[in-house]
C-alpha cells in the first residue's frame, strides 16, 4: 500500500523543497504522528502538518475554514495558517510558544498552576460552545445515533472473539447509560473533540492555557464530547474546568455523564476497525483506569 505524502521526514522535506524556494535551508524534525496527522516542526519555528488519510485530507479543508472564522474569538492562540497546499495537502503555521500540556508535564505543575490550567480550559470550552453553530454548516453534525447503531452491531461480533463477553457487555451497558444522559440540554454546540494534552499549550511558569491546536476533528454535537480528555487530566483540573464552564455558560456538566461518555469515546475504537486481542485489552485497561 502506498504511503500518504509526508509520512516520513525525508519525504516531507522533499515536498517542502518542491513548494518553497528557501526550504532547503530549513531543518525539519517530527513532532508527533496522530491518527489523522503527521506533524513536523521546522528550524524557523513553523509547524507542518500532513494528513494521514483521505478522510483527514478532506478535514484539513474544513479546518482551514474553521480556523479563519475563529481567529481572535476564543481567548487563546489557535493555529493561523500561513500556507495551505492542496496537492499534496498540507498546512503550515507558526508554532505557539509554551509547554505542551502532556499528562506528565501537567503532573509537575503545583496546585495553583493546575487550577489556572483547568480554569483556562473551562473558559476556552465555554467560548467554543457559545459560538452560533449555524455559521459552521460545513462541519459534520451529531452522529451519536449512527455511532450507537454501529457499536451495537459490533458488540455481537466482538463477542465471538470474547468468550467471557466482557467487551460486548461493556459496549451495550455504556450505550444504555449514554441514552440516559446524552444531549440533556437539547442543544448542539461547536466541538473541538480532541482536547488531549498534546493539543494544549500552557505557560510553564503559571499553568495558564495559552494555545489550542489541531481542530481536525471539530464537529457539531453534544457538549459532553469535549470533556473526556479533561476528565483524564485529574479530578482537580476537571473540577476547575467545570466550575468556570458553568459560570460562563450557565449550564452544569454532570461528572457521571462525563464518565459515561469517556467510556464511549474509548469504545469508539471498536467501531473504527476490527481489533486484535492485544488492542482490545489495551482499551479495556484504559477504561478500568478511569471507570
Amino acid at each position: 500500500m502506498k504511503k500518504p505524502p509526508g509520512s516520513t521526514t525525508r519525504e516531507a522535506q522533499s515536498i517542502l523543497r518542491a513548494t518553497f524556494n528557501n526550504a532547503s535551508e530549513t531543518a525539519l524534525w517530527p513532532v508527533s504522528a496522530t491518527t489523522s496527522n503527521f506533524v513536523y516542526q521546522t528550524s524557523d519555528g513553523c509547524i507542518v502538518r500532513f494528513p494521514q488519510n483521505d478522510w483527514a485530507s478532506e478535514a484539513f479543508f474544513r479546518e482551514r475554514k474553521l480556523l479563519n472564522q475563529l481567529k481572535d474569538r476564543l481567548g487563546v492562540s489557535i493555529p493561523q495558517v500561513i500556507h495551505f497546499n492542496e496537492q499534496p495537502v498540507f498546512m503550515t503555521y507558526r508554532a505557539i510558544e509554551g509547554m505542551v500540556a502532556s499528562r506528565d508535564a501537567v503532573s509537575t505543575l503545583n496546585s495553583k498552576c493546575r487550577e489556572r490550567f483547568g480554569a483556562g480550559l473551562g473558559a476556552f470550552i465555554a467560548r467554543l460552545h457559545s459560538e452560533t453553530v449555524d455559521q459552521f454548516n460545513f462541519l459534520p453534525r451529531d452522529y451519536s445515533e449512527e455511532l450507537s447503531r454501529r457499536l451495537c452491531q459490533n458488540a455481537s461480533q466482538i463477542g465471538k472473539r470474547d468468550p467471557e463477553g466482557k467487551v460486548g457487555h461493556l459496549i451495550l451497558e455504556t450505550l444504555e447509560a449514554w441514552e440516559e444522559v446524552r444531549n440533556r440540554n437539547g442543544k448542539l454546540v461547536l466541538l473541538h473533540q480532541d482536547l488531549h494534552g498534546q493539543n494544549l499549550i500552557c505557560n510553564r511558569e503559571t499553568g495558564e492555557l495559552v494555545g489550542v491546536l489541531d481542530f481536525t476533528l471539530a464537529w457539531i454535537g453534544d457538549p459532553l464530547w469535549d470533556f473526556p480528555e479533561v476528565y483524564r487530566c485529574g479530578a482537580d483540573i476537571l473540577e476547575h474546568t467545570l466550575a468556570v464552564y458553568k459560570e460562563m455558560r450557565g449550564y452544569e456538566i454532570n461528572i457521571e455523564a462525563i464518565k459515561i461518555i469517556s467510556r464511549l469515546q474509548l469504545l469508539r475504537s471498536f467501531d473504527r476497525a476490527p481489533l486484535n486481542s492485544a488492542r482490545e485489552a489495551q482499551v479495556l485497561e484504559r477504561i478500568r483506569a478511569h471507570p
